[in-house]
C-alpha cells in the first residue's frame, strides 16, 4: 500500500467516526428528550417508567461520543503525519 492510499484510507476513517460521532450524539440527545419525557409522565401519571434507565443509557451513550471524537483525533493525527 502507498502512502497515498494510506492516506485516503484514513480519510474515509475519519469521515466515517465523524458520522458515527454525529450519529451517537444524535442519539444521546434523544434520549436525554426521552428521559425528561418520561420523567414528566411519572411526576403527572405516578407510573413507574423507566426513567434511570434512559439516563444511564444516555450516559453510557456521552461515553461513547468522547471515545469516537478521540479515535478521530487519532486517525486526524496519523494522517497529518504522514
Amino acid at each position: 500500500m502507498s502512502i497515498g492510499e494510506l492516506r485516503a484510507a484514513l480519510e474515509g476513517v475519519g469521515g466515517a467516526t465523524g458520522e458515527a460521532r454525529a450519529h451517537a450524539e444524535r442519539a444521546a440527545e434523544r434520549l436525554g428528550e426521552a428521559a425528561a419525557l418520561l420523567a414528566d409522565l411519572t411526576e403527572r401519571t405516578g407510573a413507574d417508567l423507566p426513567v434511570a434507565a434512559l439516563e444511564k443509557a444516555r450516559e453510557e451513550v456521552d461515553e461513547l461520543v468522547a471515545t469516537v471524537g478521540l479515535a478521530g483525533d487519532a486517525v486526524a493525527d496519523l494522517g497529518g503525519r504522514l
